[in-house]
């Protein structure tokens, strides 16, 4: 059976989670994520990618980009990859085969309020996997940048984040009023599924309304044989 294409719908963000082989650190010392976070800014712009958000753990990295074709998403990992394990032979002579799993993940989300909590979900990834308790404190995720601490001018802010306020003093605030609350379990639940399976992340009614934009269907069909018209 043929592999399902990536869903992509234009003008909506994706999320992206690359995992190392059998959850394996792939990040062993500071230099190897000091140069896949200096890298991921260098190939966004090469493949024509923005980035909104992105966070690294030593076993893997997630990332929410928007993108103008299908094809740059792909491209863009690859690039930054191709880059990456070039690099990383150098400063860990121990790695060597595959560094992720062959298939990164990836999925739509519903542009609005959903982005902001997907950038959000991305920001904490590191939190999740138990490597921080303070996310403002840890270097390898955007989340201090989106919350004011430090500042990446390479990240593009989404429409959403820019509806927090008017300054970059007020939407950075409310970002962190926003982040106080999260995603609800249930959210966060039902965001990471579509991100495994591939499906869109939104409400039924804006999954109706890109049907036909999408490159594929966004969801599972019903089961069984449609109703007779």
């Amino acid at each position: 059976m043929a592999r399902q294409a990536r869903l992509f719908i234009p003008h909506c963000p994706v999320v992206l989670e690359l995992q190392g082989v059998k959850a394996l650190p792939v990040f062993k010392t500071r230099e190897a994520f000091a140069f896949f976070h200096q890298r991921i800014p260098a190939s966004a712009v090469e493949e024509g990618l923005q980035v909104h958000a992105y966070c690294l753990v030593p076993a893997g990295a997630m990332l929410l980009v928007s993108a103008e074709q299908a094809a740059s998403v792909g491209r863009f990992i690859q690039n930054l990859n191709r880059h990456f394990s070039a690099h990383l032979k150098q400063i860990q002579p121990d790695s060597s085969g595959n560094l992720w799993e062959p298939r990164f993940k990836s999925t739509v989300v519903q542009p609005g309020q959903r982005s902001l909590k997907t950038c959000f979900f991305v920001d904490s990834y590191a939190e999740r996997m138990g490597q921080t308790h303070d996310l403002a404190a840890y270097q390898w995720s955007s989340y201090a940048a989106h919350a004011g601490v430090v500042n990446e001018p390479w990240l593009t802010d989404l429409p959403a984040y820019w509806q927090l306020g008017n300054t970059p003093f007020e939407r950075q605030s409310r970002y962190r009023q926003f982040s106080d609350q999260g995603l609800s379990q249930s959210e966060s639940a039902e965001l990471h599924d579509c991100l495994q399976k591939g499906w869109l992340w939104s409400d039924l009614a804006f999954c109706e309304q890109v049907v036909d934009s999408a490159n594929r269907p966004p969801r599972p069909r019903p089961r069984g044989r449609p109703g007779k018209g």
